[in-house]
């Protein structure tokens, strides 16, 4: 087995989910990026209980770019206080091979 990277992130919109993931792309940060349905955020922000329907991203990359694509995705995202989580997933040699040729 080979370890990889997978970078979590919450947006408030799929059009905004989108637009990062092709960027994410583009810049060979990321080699591959799921967009999941909405689903309801539930979070303390300003002293209040707020709910929220959001979408969800899963960005794989290398472990070597993780760092990288945290600094990213702190730099564009659209939220003053993203979540932004990540950990280091074991993968398929294929999978992981596959991955370190789509990215920097």
């Amino acid at each position: 087995m080979m370890k990889i990277s997978v970078v979590k992130t919450s947006l408030s919109s799929e059009l905004q989910a989108k637009k990062l993931a092709e960027a994410l792309l583009e810049a060979r940060l990321a080699a591959c990026v799921q967009i999941s349905g909405s689903g309801l955020s539930l979070y303390r922000w300003q002293d209040k209980v707020e709910h929220e329907q959001e979408c969800y991203m899963s960005i794989k990359t290398s472990t070597e770019l993780c760092d990288e694509v945290v600094s990213w995705l702190h730099e564009h995202h659209p939220y003053e206080t993203p979540e932004i989580v990540w950990s280091v997933c074991e993968a398929s040699p294929d999978y992981a091979n596959w991955l370190a040729d789509m990215v920097k």
